[in-house]
């Protein structure tokens, strides 16, 4: 079955958000029709890889799907039209003990689940290096996957996971939770009706770890789009792992007749918000900011902070599996990925200077994380 799949920004608002045509090599399980589950039934969802304690799948997203107590004791109503039905992890007892307390099904190799399920969750980073050898069985089958974020260590590797989603027609998302919030919504309406002309964008991320600025960044390019120039970042701590404050800076390319312009991001924290966006354009200036809600604040703010931050993705998730199309194109996540990681090179190698998109190498790789898991040799076979 062709699909169309159109840029998350929407044509109107930048250049970057023009029809994506349909990549002319699409695998028969690509084409043909997909049969849903009747609306009684709940789409099955495969867990592959789960950090065992401090990561989004034991502690945000499996609690709301399978609707399991939260650390609070709160349970959710039915948020989504998922159920987490299966899981594979390279450690046996991670798997044992998130089946114990999720009821999902074990699974005995990390591709097994392909005919099992209607879409895959790859959640624990630490795996990142293999993110392309895990999802390749399942974007080959024409199971969607949702890659958390920063989604790839390389932008290589995230080049070969579009490149497999491309060639077999198979959509995929990775997010972070700040994309699909209203305000996202609300700035591109804007940008759209007072465009194109930015002159300059700020914007503030509630982050003391720069690998959590992805937040903020994800945010303004999601709101304004892409097409960026170069990137840098000013820390006041070398190492990506202790906490610090930070500011990017992002040169964007020439929209048209517009001039190029620059964004800031300072990231650092704030009581007030979670992160905000103003974008300075030629007819005026517009400004959106995300609720300030943390967790652990009693079940009426756990509701809110579900329904407000991390149900929207998963709702998304839904509909990529429900209609096979991209939220996103894979041009806009290739370049929000090497925006990230462009950042880190900034820092950790150029003193803070700028880093041009193009010249950011394929294999220039940062692990989010200081503990990545390492799988044997010849695992792959």
């Amino acid at each position: 079955m062709q699909v169309t799949r159109r840029e998350f920004l929407g044509a109107a608002s930048i250049a970057a958000g023009a029809v994506l045509a349909e990549h002319p090599d699409i695998s028969h399980a690509a084409r043909k029709e997909k049969e849903l589950p009747s609306p009684e039934k709940l789409l099955k969802i495969g867990v592959l890889t789960c950090h065992p304690v401090h990561h989004h799948l034991p502690n945000a997203w499996a609690p709301m799907i399978n609707r399991k107590p939260y650390k609070d004791g709160f349970i959710h109503t039915r948020m989504t039209g998922m159920v987490l039905s299966h899981i594979w992890d390279i450690d046996p007892e991670r798997v044992r003990t998130f089946c114990e307390e999720f009821g999902t099904k074990p699974v005995k190799k990390y591709d097994d689940m392909v005919d099992k399920v209607d879409g895959v969750i790859i959640s624990d980073v630490r795996n990142g290096d293999y993110f392309p050898e895990l999802s390749e069985p399942y974007l080959k089958a024409g199971v969607p996957v949702l890659f958390n974020r920063p989604f790839t260590t390389s932008v290589g590797r995230a080049k070969r996971i579009i490149e497999t989603s491309k060639k077999y027609g198979t959509p995929f998302m990775t997010m972070s939770s700040y994309e699909y919030t209203k305000e996202v919504f609300a700035m591109r309406r804007k940008v759209e009706e007072w465009g194109p002309g930015i002159r300059a964008v700020t914007a503030f991320n509630y982050s003391n770890e720069i690998t959590h600025d992805v937040h903020g960044l994800w945010l303004t390019l999601a709101m304004i789009g892409v097409g960026i120039e170069s990137v840098s970042v000013n820390r006041t701590v070398k190492s990506i792992f202790e906490r610090g404050t930070d500011v990017w800076t992002i040169k964007f390319k020439a929209r048209g007749e517009s001039p190029p312009f620059y964004a800031s991001l300072h990231n650092t924290s704030d009581h007030d918000s979670n992160a905000w966006v103003k974008v300075i354009l030629d007819k005026g200036t517009f400004e959106q900011s995300l609720w300030y809600l943390k967790s652990g604040e009693g079940e009426q703010h756990s509701q809110q902070r579900y329904e407000y931050y991390l149900t929207p993705p998963m709702h998304e998730f839904q509909r990529i599996i429900e209609r096979g199309t991209m939220s996103q194109s894979h041009e806009h996540i290739l370049e929000k990925t090497a925006a990230f990681l462009a950042g880190f090179k900034s820092h950790l190698e150029l003193d803070g200077r700028m880093v041009k998109l193009t010249e950011l190498e394929d294999e220039y790789t940062v692990q989010s994380t200081p503990d990545p898991v390492r799988y044997p040799d010849g695992f792959w076979g």
